[in-house]
């Protein structure tokens, strides 16, 4: 049971600075997302963090993808968690984006926290397998992921994101230490009784159209942070940051940084 069934809501102020600047997927705007190329053009642009989706591969290891397959990429309809880290990374995923980007494959749960942990946050989402077999690869997507932000001594850098509050439970379960983020398709109805039934919460997630000024004001009185995607256009950008978000998802970064910086 979460933390916040019993503890009373944080009577402290709440004033960041700013919002967090997150690149959703890396640019994705500019370059195919959840690659390097992605990556390093969100780190030009000055971000605080990057957030993209992880999944398993056969043989223990954990990729940067956000679909289950690659067939979007013309990489074929074979499961990525039936397909091994050596397979896959033989997989051009650049040139359906663009011929300029040929050299781009995929990136390994290590070398991400190898190359980026020490210039970005970094937001990992937490890919939920679904059908048979859907629960032991699950745990083992979790168990995968905790293990590489040990070995790599990344826990201040990271944040869990996933749609699953059984996948943060897990993760809570192997490291208590993690901050996790819950995404939500849609704000909850009875904010005190869902949060009791999550694992203790560092923020939520939603879609910026989903967003109110009543529930910022009601998760900030709990302690618990508001991060919205994906803010693509300086209307929504404005809206959101006058509801006091924070951490605000776009697929422009380099817009975003500006934007932000030239307006305050």
């Amino acid at each position: 049971m979460s933390s916040h069934a019993s503890s009373p809501p944080s009577t402290r102020p709440w004033s960041p600075a700013r919002p967090l600047l997150i690149a959703h997927r890396g640019d994705s705007r500019d370059c195919p997302e959840n690659t390097a190329a992605a990556f390093d053009a969100a780190v030009r642009a000055g971000v605080d963090g990057i957030e993209l989706d992880l999944r398993p591969t056969s043989d223990g290891q954990v990729v940067v993808c956000h679909d289950a397959s690659l067939a979007r990429f013309h990489g074929g309809f074979r499961p990525l968690a039936r397909r091994s880290l050596r397979e896959l990374q033989q997989v051009d995923v650049g040139s359906w984006f663009s011929p300029h980007f040929h050299d781009q494959r995929l990136v390994s749960l290590d070398a991400l926290l190898e190359g980026y942990r020490h210039q970005a946050l970094l937001l990992l989402e937490l890919k939920a397998a679904a059908g048979l077999f859907a629960r032991a690869r699950n745990r083992r997507l979790c168990a995968e992921t905790v293990r590489a932000i040990h070995r790599h001594r990344a826990g201040p850098q990271v944040l869990i994101l996933c749609f699953s509050s059984a996948l943060l439970a897990h993760i809570a379960q192997l490291d208590p230490h993690l901050r996790l983020v819950r995404n939500c398709l849609r704000p909850p109805r009875r904010l005190d009784h869902w949060l009791a039934r999550q694992p203790p919460l560092h923020a939520i997630d939603l879609d910026h159209r989903q967003l109110s000024p009543r529930l910022v004001a009601q998760c900030h009185a709990r302690d618990v942070r508001v991060f919205t995607w994906s803010c693509n256009t300086l209307r929504d950008l404005t809206r959101v940051r006058g509801l006091g978000v924070d951490g605000i998802l776009s697929d422009r970064p380099g817009w975003l940084c500006s934007t932000v910086r030239a307006h305050g």
